[in-house]
């Protein structure tokens, strides 16, 4: 005669250890859902960052490592010169020639040039010359914005001495590494007058915060907290506007401009 009672046991023992695996079995598939879905969530953050990053790349001005706006060589001598600008440029000037940037094409008689409009912020340049004394400098416009200037210096030197002409051998690079500077101190120009006239400005869109070309006095120092310092001084025939700064943007600009010459410093602050 079979025992119920024990038969009974058995069968509820049976059934506790069948629970028992079905639990097992479920936190053990629970367990890797959750190691598998971590994982996915760490990959896909891994894709959102490296997205966002070069999203921040291609969308946001840059400058090219080594770029300093000066062109230095020999005369005769072959360059190749690459640079960005901030924006949607529109033409430059070099001497009398005034040339037009249309098709990504920006050549002129002493240079073959290429543009690449990268976004609305940044444009490549890519010139192919050789260095000529008719050649010293390239200064990019664009509507709102800053201009850019590069300069050529034939024979390592800078021979233009015209009366009120900029003399930027004081004033290179044009772009200066800052990262992990606090503040940055550069000639923002010396001009070969000590009676010239000039215009001080700042930012990407080329805000004016002092000119002494306008009918009258223009001093809007006291409006941008980022200038620390500027002074304007005459020194040895010439008039020097030296600008201490500290960073507002990771790419700040700050320009001169007297008569038809201008000259831009780039900050960068990310390296």
């Amino acid at each position: 005669m079979v025992n119920l009672r024990n038969r009974a046991i058995l069968i509820t023992s049976d059934a506790s250890h069948i629970e028992m695996e079905k639990a097992h079995w479920f936190r053990h598939q629970e367990q890797n859902y959750l190691i598998v879905d971590k994982s996915d969530m760490m990959h896909n953050l891994a894709v959102l960052i490296t997205l966002i990053l070069s999203a921040t790349r291609v969308s946001g001005y840059y400058t090219l490592t080594g770029d300093t706006r000066m062109v230095k060589g020999k005369v005769d001598e072959a360059f190749n010169y690459k640079t960005t600008l901030p924006g949607n440029y529109a033409y430059f000037i070099s001497g009398i020639h005034n040339i037009s940037l249309e098709h990504g094409d920006c050549s002129s008689p002493f240079f073959t040039c290429k543009y690449n409009l990268v976004d609305d912020t940044t444009m490549t340049v890519h010139m192919e010359g050789y260095m000529s004394w008719g050649l010293k400098w390239v200064t990019f416009f664009g509507a709102d914005l800053v201009p850019i200037s590069v300069v050529f210096f034939v024979d390592d030197i800078w021979n233009d001495l015209a009366g009120g002409s900029i003399q930027p051998q004081y004033s290179v690079p044009l772009i200066v590494s800052a990262k992990g500077l606090h503040t940055v101190s550069i000639t923002s120009c010396s001009i070969f007058s000590t009676t010239a006239k000039l215009t001080l400005s700042l930012d990407r869109n080329n805000v004016m915060y002092y000119s002494t070309e306008t009918k009258n006095l223009t001093d809007k120092r006291a409006e941008f907290p980022q200038l620390l310092n500027v002074e304007i001084r005459n020194i040895l025939l010439h008039k020097v506007a030296t600008v201490t700064i500290e960073k507002k943007h990771d790419i700040d600009f700050y320009s001169c401009k007297t008569g038809n010459y201008y000259i831009t410093h780039t900050i960068d602050w990310t390296f």
